[in-house]
C-alpha cells in the first residue's frame, strides 16, 4: 500500500472517530441536566471510550496530515481502541439494542474505530516496536483510571461500575485496575510478537 493510501485510510479512521464523538455529543447533550456544551464536554470527558477515540481522532489525523508520530505512540494507541471495543462488547455492553442516534455513536465509538484502528495498523501500521514500549502504553489507562477516581470523589460519580469506590471497597478497585494493567500488558505483548512476525515474513516495515 502507497504512503497515501495508507495517509487516507488514517484519515478515514479519524473522521469516523469524530464524527462518533460528535453524535454521542448530540445524543448526551439532549439529555436531562445537559443543554449547556461545557456541561455536556465535561460530563462525557469522564469516560475512557470517549478520551480514547479522541486520542484516535487526533493520533490518526496527525498521521494523514503527514506528521507522522512514532510507531509507539500510534500502536499504543491503536492497543488503547482495541481494548476499548473488547471490554465494551464481553463486560459493557447493553443488553436491549439501542435505537437512532444512540445506536450509530455506540456503533462507532465502540466497534467502527476500533476495527479500522487496528485495521489500519495490521496493513500499514509501523512494526518498528520494542518491549521497553510496553510501561509506556500502560501509562495511559493508569492516568485514566487515578482521573476517574479523584472526579469520582469529587463529584460522587464514576464511570464504570469496576471504578465506583462508592460501591466498592480500595481492594476491589485496585484489583480491576491490576487487572487492567495485566490486560494492557499482555495485549501489548501479543502486539509486540505480532508485529515482529509481521516484520520477518515482510508484510511490514
Amino acid at each position: 500500500m502507497s504512503r497515501p493510501n495508507a495517509r487516507n485510510l488514517a484519515g478515514a479512521v479519524a473522521l469516523v472517530a469524530v464524527a462518533s464523538l460528535a453524535t454521542q455529543y448530540v445524543v448526551s447533550n439532549a439529555r436531562p441536566g445537559m443543554g449547556d456544551p461545557l456541561t455536556t464536554l465535561w460530563s462525557l470527558a469522564r469516560y475512557f471510550t470517549i478520551l480514547t477515540n479522541a486520542l484516535v481522532a487526533i493520533g490518526f489525523g496527525a498521521y494523514a496530515m503527514g506528521r507522522r508520530p512514532s510507531d509507539r505512540t500510534m500502536a499504543g494507541i491503536v492497543l488503547a481502541i482495541g481494548l476499548v471495543g473488547v471490554v465494551y462488547h464481553l463486560l459493557l455492553a447493553p443488553s436491549s439494542p439501542l435505537q437512532g442516534l444512540d445506536f450509530w455513536a455506540d456503533l462507532g465509538l465502540h466497534t467502527l474505530v476500533p476495527l479500522g484502528a487496528v485495521g489500519w495498523w495490521l496493513g500499514w501500521g509501523g512494526k518498528g516496536l520494542h518491549l521497553r514500549d510496553l510501561p509506556y502504553w500502560v501509562v495511559w489507562p493508569l492516568a485514566y483510571c487515578a482521573y476517574a477516581l479523584i472526579r469520582g470523589a469529587v463529584d460522587g460519580r464514576y464511570p464504570y461500575f469496576f471504578l465506583d469506590l462508592g460501591t466498592h471497597d480500595v481492594a476491589f478497585v485496585a484489583t480491576y485496575v491490576a487487572g487492567i494493567s495485566g490486560g494492557f500488558l499482555g495485549a501489548g505483548l501479543a502486539m509486540l510478537v505480532l508485529a515482529r512476525s509481521l516484520r520477518a515474513v515482510g508484510i511490514s516495515r
